[in-house]
């Protein structure tokens, strides 16, 4: 990505926090997991135990609890990124973004990459 700076290609990385979109709707998620679930074999299923289908419904039920409904974030920052005139090369969109991503935006791109 930044490697193409050389060669006068401006990037700016928008990394979203959790926000409530049809992809971590608890419904959707949970029974596509069901459904994976059941093409499994009864081995593979027996070794993960039946709680870790329950466990893996509450945390989708969790996680978009704690997302938030409020996508102008994203897109605001999407706008800074395309039309500023000196865009940052990091932008954090959201609570849990500034918590946990912005911080490691100040460590080597090598580190955060690997993350």
């Amino acid at each position: 990505r930044r490697e193409m700076r050389p060669f006068g290609v401006q990037v700016s990385v928008i990394e979203p926090g959790g926000f409530r979109t049809g992809m971590i709707d608890p419904v959707t998620v949970v029974k596509g997991f069901k459904q994976l679930w059941e093409r499994l074999p009864a081995e593979t299923q027996a070794s993960y135990g039946h709680h870790y289908l329950e466990t893996y419904a509450k945390s989708t039920i969790l996680l978009h609890r704690m997302s938030s409904s409020c996508l102008s974030r994203v897109t605001g920052v999407m706008a800074h990124a395309l039309l500023a005139r000196f865009p940052r090369s990091r932008y954090a969109a959201g609570w849990d973004a500034r918590l946990a991503i912005l911080p490691l935006s100040y460590c080597p791109a090598w580190l955060t990459d690997a993350t």
